[in-house]
Parts: structure tokens; C-alpha cells; sequence
């Protein structure tokens, strides 16, 4: 026997009608006639009546109605198990050239023997396996010296630039193997360490569509000369992690990529490259299970393997392919329709009038789909390396990192408290701060800071109706963090989808203010000059930083003018340091946008920012004797 399910509210009409006298005397305290033949003693127990039909209608609220109401306000069915994934690389056991096809599976080497069903991983794409490996890689920056990055490639947890710390126009990533390249599609993985450095923005189900900060030309080396190379990037130019497939027409020793255009919002940096990866996702095919169909209504099925993947289910009645709907709602009785519960891996089969019966036979249903999903499938680095079938003789197979993105099929209520989060994302921009929020969630960009100014036109005049200026930061490591013109397309295509249409947007990079310190600070005892001093530039530095800046360390407010008086408080409070005697600041622009005030301090233009350079922090010991020693005299 079930057990009865618990009432969203038990109080009955007659709590309902006491509660509501006791409040009278705080609400109405004139109110001193509580009998029934007061009017308002009836209107009391009306409001009661209708209150307790309320409550027993919600108390019999089904799920079945919460997926409905979650259809209402967009969400039309809860998301199904996600299959983790990752990169196999295999290498040939017959030092012979292998072709890989798409589906090869490969099994989790479980740490226990009794360690439950088997976790299989299966190829995303056909590979052909080479028998090369990598040799050298050459960083060699225009006009600078090659440094031979080998060894750090092949250390795990040891990253290198694929180029300098700023790259430009005519520096050079260079790749020599051991043996010369077939004339194949090799394809190569380029795992960058950025990618677990800061997020990538994303919105929603929303695309990637950016436009490549910097252009690299790919080209490969031949009877005495390099040649163009026609390459399939998922790397987008060397900003994220991914793989590199060449197809190679004329066999070569050497791999080059050039950079064409320069404009890095930060250096490549790489963790390792490596041959023969392909993408595998987790999961595996159950094809063509048989069962045997009873004739009666509501008839059901249990799949074996569960979860189901969604959109690979396909279901077969007497070599006639059924469609998959939500409910049977709108079903007739002639309709092929089944529904499926991808968790639990039931199908379900109408009644003969919302949906057919599958008519009765022995094993006259056939069942293929794909069976994975869940967190089960993020496992660690090294572990998925059985390959499975024939080819377990001619390659083996590894994981260089932990198999990610696997996740549990949602329940009811993460889907309520989805659609609760929905009702509060930003959809249009109508305020500043719907800018700058949009702005911040560019899908496929690190985005660090925006600031939206209404009224403002980048060609140096404001207060113009219906304009909106977005000035961008990008993440950056470097003191002024400009924006490219690919970046800057990126942010303005993203939020010209989502702006009023009466509204004109620009999006624009940041104007910057150097600011450097020129400062006489007096230490304490005991306290090294050197050392000080250079805390001294640490913490101004710091200070003055366009992204991690400012008193809340959330980067320097746009527009905010630089006071001494705060550079005072800064210099200061840092440890060692007894008082200030001087302080002045001096400052640079390209285009003078800025002001000095009379007390030094610096006025900016709210599209600007600042960063510093050289600070120059002269410190002496404190007083002895009625005069100041420095610190070679007190040595």
C-alpha cells in the first residue's frame, strides 16, 4: 500500500476561520463583535471556504502538472543524463600506420576487480595512427632567440609560450618529428593552459561565433622551402584548447605556424601537444534488442542498459519505425507513438485511444539506442586505455586528462528551481547594467571587466538619445589589457541580438592613464630598504591595476580619479613602512584625456582606466639623533 503523500497546508476551515478572528483585534480593534451574525463574521468564513478549496485543490497537484506548468514558462521536458568527454590518444603496436574508425570503443581499466558494469568510452571520428613522434618544438620569436621546448611538453604540469609573452607579426611555433609525415590527415591536440586558468563566457544554449583575436598561417617544409598547409583549427587560432588536423600532400619532417596578425589578449600557453588524439565520448550502442509485445494497452518495456541517451532511441514494431512523443496527450488511437523515460529506460506504448497498441507477436519489437551518461563517466587521467575489438592487437589507447562533463539526468525539482533562475536572466538590454552583464557572458571570450555608458558617442561626444557606448576589458596579463578589433566584433555581434531595437550600440576598448609614484618614505628599524621599497611598488602596482585594481579589488573604477591622498593611505599601511614624507604623481596619455588637479591628484574620463609603470620609492631610516640616516649609513 502507498503512502499517502504529505499536504502542501493541513489547517482545515475551521483553523482557518479562528486564525483569522484572533488577528481582528490587531488589524480592527474597534471590531468587538465576534458573533456569527455579524456581517463581517460571514465574510470571514466565506474568504475560509474558498481558502480550504484552494488548498485541497493544491494539494493534488500530480507531477505530471509540474511538467506541464514547466512547459508554460519555457522549460519543456528536464534534461536527460550527459555523457562525459575526453581525448584518446593511441599509438601503433606494428609500428605500422592504423586506420581508427569512429565508434572504436576503449574500457575504464577499473581500480578493483568488482568495481560494477564496465565504463566504455567510444570514438567520436575516424584517426589514422602514425607511427611519428614529436622531436623538437621551436619557439622562435621574430628577431629573438629559438628555445626547444621538448622537454617541457612531455613534464605534466609544465607550460610553455608557443610563441613570447606578446607575441607578434612574424614569430614562429616550429615542429620536427622523428620520422617524415605520410601523406595522410594527421591530426594533433594543442592543450592549453589558459583554459584552467579563467571561464570562457557563455549564454545559455546560445553559439560561439568569435572572431579570432590574432591569425596564424599553418605551413609545412619541402625541397628547400615552406609551403602553405590547409588545416582544420578548432583552436581558434591558438586561443583554446583543441585539436589541429593537416592533411599532409607532400611528406615533411617540419610543421610551422606563423603568426600573421598579432593581437593576443594573452599569450598562448601550452601545456602539451601531442599525435593520434581523437575525442570520445561516454557511452556505448545497444543495437537491435528483441522483445515480444503482450497486444494489451498501456503495454511497456524495460530497456537493458540504462541510461538512454536522448535522441538515439529507435524503436521498430514488425520492421515499422515508431515516433517518440512527450505524452500522449495528442496521440489517436492509430498514432505510432511511444514515450520514453531516458533515466529509467522504460518505454511506453499508448492504450488504442491516445496511441496504438503494438500488436501481439513474439519478438516483434526491435529496440536499437545509446546507452551512457552521468557522473560515473569522469574518470581520471591514464585509466581509459582497453581498447576493445580488433584493434586491440594493432593500437593501444590512453587518456592524458581526466574524462569531464558528465552529469546526472535532472530531477523535478532541479528543473523547478531552473525555471525559477530563467524568470530572472536577462533576456534584453534595457538598463546599463543589462549591457554590461550581456557584455560579461560573450560566449566564446574572457571577459573581465565592461562598463555601459548611455548617451555617449566613441567619437568624443555625449548626451545623444538612443546610443549606448560598451567599453570591454578583456582578461589579460599584461598591464594596459587591450581589446582586438576580432574581440571587439565579438562582444558588439553578441550584444546586438539581445539590445531594444531603438537602440544604436558601440562597443569600444578602454582609454588608459599611466600613472607612476614618485614617493620619499621614512622605514622602521630592522627593515631592509631594498625590500621595502619594492613592497612599496608591489602594492601600488596592485593598486593601480585595471582589472584586479582598486580598494575592493575588483579592478579600478571606470572614470575614477586617482587621489594622492589615497596613495598616501596605500604607501602607509604597507609593512615596514614608518611614514611618508613625499608623494607626487605623474602621468602619460596618448591622446592627453586627462587632467591634473592642483593637489596632484588625476582626473579621468569615465571611458578610461589606469595602470602603472615604474614607480620610484626612495626610502630612508627613521630619525636618529635629529637626522635621517639612509640605509648604506646604517649598514
Amino acid at each position: 500500500m502507498p503512502l499517502p503523500s504529505a499536504d502542501l497546508d493541513d489547517k482545515t476551515f475551521d483553523e482557518l476561520v479562528k486564525e483569522a478572528l484572533s488577528r481582528i483585534p490587531a488589524y480592527a480593534p474597534e471590531w468587538t463583535d465576534h458573533n456569527i451574525h455579524d456581517p463581517g463574521i460571514t465574510f470571514i468564513e466565506l474568504f475560509a471556504w474558498l481558502t480550504e478549496m484552494q488548498i485541497y485543490r493544491l494539494n493534488r497537484i500530480t507531477d505530471d502538472s509540474r511538467r506541464k506548468f514547466l512547459k508554460l514558462v519555457g522549460i519543456p521536458k528536464l534534461k536527460s543524463a550527459r555523457s562525459a568527454d575526453v581525448d584518446l590518444t593511441f599509438s601503433p603496436r606494428n609500428k605500422k600506420l592504423t586506420f581508427v574508425p569512429a565508434r572504436t570503443q576503449v574500457k575504464v581499466t577499473p581500480n578493483e576487480p568488482s568495481a560494477g558494469e564496465d565504463i566504455i568510452f567510444e570514438t567520436v571520428d575516424d584517426l589514422t595512427v602514425v607511427d611519428v613522434k614529436l622531436n623538437a618544438i621551436l619557439s622562435r620569436p621574430n628577431g629573438g632567440n629559438q628555445v626547444n621546448n621538448m622537454e617541457a611538453n612531455e613534464k605534466e604540469g609544465t607550460h610553455y609560450y608557443a610563441f613570447k609573452y606578446k607575441p607578434e607579426s612574424g614569430d614562429e611555433l616550429c615542429l620536427g618529428f622523428d620520422k617524415k609525415l605520410p601523406c595522410e590527415e594527421i591530426t594533433m591536440v594543442f592543450h592549453l593552459y589558459e583554459d584552467e586558468l579563467s571561464e570562457i563566457g557563455k549564454y545559455k544554449m546560445e553559439k560561439t561565433n568569435v572572431c579570432p583575436s590574432a591569425i596564424l598561417i599553418w605551413e609545412y617544409y619541402y625541397d628547400g622551402d615552406w609551403k602553405n598547409l590547409q588545416v582544420e583549427d578548432e583552436t581558434r587560432h591558438l586561443t583554446l584548447s583543441g585539436k589541429i588536423r593537416i592533411n599532409i600532400v607532400e611528406e615533411t619532417n617540419w610543421i610551422r605556424c606563423r603568426v600573421d596578425e598579432g593581437g593576443y589578449e594573452i599569450p598562448p600557453r601550452i601545456d602539451f601537444i601531442v599525435l593520434n588524439t581523437v575525442s570520445a565520448t561516454q557511452g556505448k550502442i545497444i543495437d537491435k534488442c528483441n522483445f515480444s509485445s503482450s497486444g494489451l494497452p498501456d503495454f511497456y518495456l524495460d530497456l537493458p542498459c540504462t541510461p538512454v541517451i536522448e535522441k538515439t532511441l529507435e524503436v521498430k514494431v514488425e520492421d515499422d519505425t515508431w515516433s517518440e512523443v512527450e505524452d500522449f496527450d495528442a496521440s489517436k488511437h492509430g498514432d505510432k507513438h511511444y514515450t520514453v523515460d531516458l533515466s529509467a529506460g522504460r518505454v511506453n506504448f499508448g492504450d488504442g485511444i491516445h496511441g496504438r497498441i503494438p500488436p501481439a507477436g513474439k519478438e516483434n519489437i526491435t529496440v536499437s539506442y545509446r546507452s551512457g551518461g552521468g557522473l560515473r563517466g569522469n574518470v581520471g587521467p591514464h585509466i581509459i586505455n582497453n581498447v576493445l575489438g580488433k584493434l586491440a592487437d594493432a593500437v593501444t589507447a590512453t587518456n592524458r586528462k581526466a574524462a569531464t562533463g558528465g552529469e546526472e539526468a535532472e530531477t523535478l525539482e532541479d528543473a523547478i528551481i531552473r525555471a525559477r533562475k530563467d524568470q530572472k536572466t536577462i533576456y534584453r538590454a534595457v538598463t546599463s547594467e543589462d549591457y554590461e552583464h550581456l557584455a560579461m557572458k560573450t560566449p566564446g571570450l574572457r571577459v573581465a571587466r565592461a562598463k555601459a555608458i548611455p548617451r555617449y558617442h566613441p567619437n568624443q561626444y555625449s548626451d545623444v538619445p538612443g546610443i549606448v557606448t560598451v567599453v570591454v576589458v578583456p582578461s589579460s596579463p599584461y598591464d594596459e589589457p587591450e581589446p582586438s578589433a576580432g574581440f571587439l566584433k565579438t562582444v558588439y555581434r553578441h550584444l546586438d541580438k539581445h539590445r531594444l531595437l531603438t537602440t544604436e550600440v558601440f562597443v569600444v576598448a578602454p582609454k588608459y592613464v599611466m600613472v607612476s609614484v614618485d614617493a620619499e618614505i621614512v622605514i622602521k628599524r630592522r627593515y631592509l630598504k631594498k625590500t621595502i621599497e619594492k613592497s612599496v611598488e608591489v602594492e601600488l602596482k596592485n593598486f593601480l591595476h585595471p582589472i584586479t585594481g582598486g580598494t575592493d579589488g575588483k579592478g579600478w573604477p571606470f572614470g575614477r580619479p586617482v587621489y594622492i591622498s589615497e596613495i598616501h593611505e596605500i604607501i602607509d599601511h604597507t609593512e615596514g613602512v614608518d611614514y611618508v614624507k613625499t608623494v607626487s604623481l605623474n602621468t602619460t596619455t596618448k591622446d592627453n584625456y586627462h587632467e591634473q588637479n592642483g593637489d596632484g591628484s588625476i582626473n579621468i574620463p569615465p571611458y578610461a582606466l589606469v595602470y602603472s609603470r615604474k614607480h620610484k620609492i626612495t626610502a630612508v631610516e627613521e630619525v636618529k639623533y635629529g637626522k635621517e640616516v639612509d640605509h648604506a649609513e646604517r649598514l
